[in-house]
């Protein structure tokens, strides 16, 4: 064969059709998609066995999803003891620790507010009055401009301070302290005329170390029985020896078919408040008196109420929280 001819038959081979394809790719695209679809069904089946054994989620093996944080349970308020009823003076909370300006503790229960009142001495005593409200109280009305609320941590719990002035907490030493207590009320400490250099830090002492218990105040009397139209208007041990020249003095006030009758027990001296004549004995080192604008509607008359006045002494230990009955 010349070089000629196997040329020419190069050629005509290279023009011919190609050989038809020995892989059918219609068939392998099925055959992949089998084979496919078996591995997916081996590995759901893989994590269906290691579900049943173990407790996982099968659906986490496929897509990432963070686990949920465990729903927090609000904390429930803890129940409030009773309020005693045999003496009409009770303190819904009580001072722990205190600064060597106060000299005192004063309680107030009825009308005027229930609080207790931390008191120093002098013409202008130092005051931290500590109230207890069932819910978040509102603005005091004295508090001038726009109030702002500086956050402040009292033990464990968020608290603020209250003030007119956000770039001062103490709002110009007229101070307010607001916290929530874990019975679910709310405490406020109020302070002024109290001069420290680290007024904000001792404040916030005073406040973590308040205890929260209805607590019967111990008073120097002891009453046999009360008519049963009496209604307590307001109860006090107040301790004001600048104002009214004894170291306390006790007062309880009750209201009966429209009058207005006056218990007052101090030292030898003391004044004794409420409207009316009052009518006074002195015994164990006390006075008690009591004042009634009018006897006729009290349904009792001055004299026979003192007579079921049990007088305890000076002595405050010896003085009683169980007052009345």
């Amino acid at each position: 064969m010349t070089d000629h001819e196997l040329t020419t038959m190069l050629k005509d081979l290279a023009d011919e059709p190609a050989p038809p394809s020995r892989i059918d790719v219609d068939r392998a695209r099925r055959a992949g998609g089998r084979r496919r679809r078996a591995r997916t069904t081996a590995l759901v089946v893989g994590c269906a066995a290691v579900v049943a054994a173990g407790g996982v989620t099968a659906v986490s093996v496929f897509r990432h999803t963070s686990v949920p944080p465990p729903v927090a349970v609000a904390p429930q308020p803890a129940p409030v003891a009773p309020v005693p009823t045999d003496n009409p003076l009770v303190a819904k909370a009580s001072f722990g620790w205190l600064p060597e300006q106060v000299e005192g503790v004063e309680y107030g229960a009825g009308g005027h507010g229930d609080y207790a009142l931390a008191i120093g001495r002098g013409e202008l005593p130092p005051m931290i009055w500590l109230s207890v409200a069932d819910r978040e109280p509102p603005v005091p009305r004295d508090l001038s401009g726009t109030p702002k609320r500086v956050p402040q941590k009292v033990g464990d719990r968020d608290g603020y301070w209250l003030t007119a002035d956000a770039n001062d907490p103490l709002n110009h030493g007229d101070s307010y302290l607001r916290w929530p207590t874990a019975d679910g009320r709310w405490a406020q400490l109020h302070a002024y005329y109290l001069a420290a250099l680290d007024l904000q830090r001792i404040l916030t002492r005073v406040a973590g170390e308040v205890t929260f218990a209805n607590r019967a105040v111990p008073l120097p009397l002891h009453v046999s029985s009360l008519p049963s139209s009496f209604h307590l208007a307001d109860a006090g041990l107040w301790r004001r020896p600048d104002t009214d020249g004894v170291p306390w003095r006790v007062v309880l006030q009750y209201s009966s078919n429209g009058a207005l009758v006056t218990i007052t027990v101090s030292l030898p001296g003391g004044h004794a408040d409420g409207l009316g004549k009052p009518e006074c004995v002195t015994k164990s080192g006390l006075q008690a008196c009591v004042a009634i604008d009018k006897a006729q509607a009290a349904g009792v008359t001055a004299h026979e109420l003192l007579s079921r006045i049990t007088l305890l002494g000076p002595d405050e230990a010896k003085w009683t929280p169980h007052v009345i009955g």
